[in-house]
């Protein structure tokens, strides 16, 4: 039978070795990465449009960049 003092002991050793886990591990910026890529397809099918992602770069910085073109119509 299991007492409660190990009971204790077992669910605080798992939620250590848990937050030990998830502390080494770099999830969250993919994830928020994969949302945002989510997004974007979202709001490509909503208004019909094109999304295109580019890298940009100048004499010191470099940054990522997306541009959802949409409604295009000859003048």
């Amino acid at each position: 039978m299991i007492d409660d003092d190990f009971r204790k002991f077992a669910v605080d050793t798992q939620i250590t070795g848990i937050s030990k886990l998830v502390e080494g591990s770099n999830w969250e910026k993919p994830t928020k990465l994969n949302i945002a890529k989510n997004l974007v397809e979202k709001i490509e099918e909503l208004l019909d449009g094109k999304a295109h992602y580019f890298i940009c770069c100048d004499k010191t910085t470099e940054h990522e960049k997306i541009v959802i073109e949409y409604n295009h119509q000859k003048k």
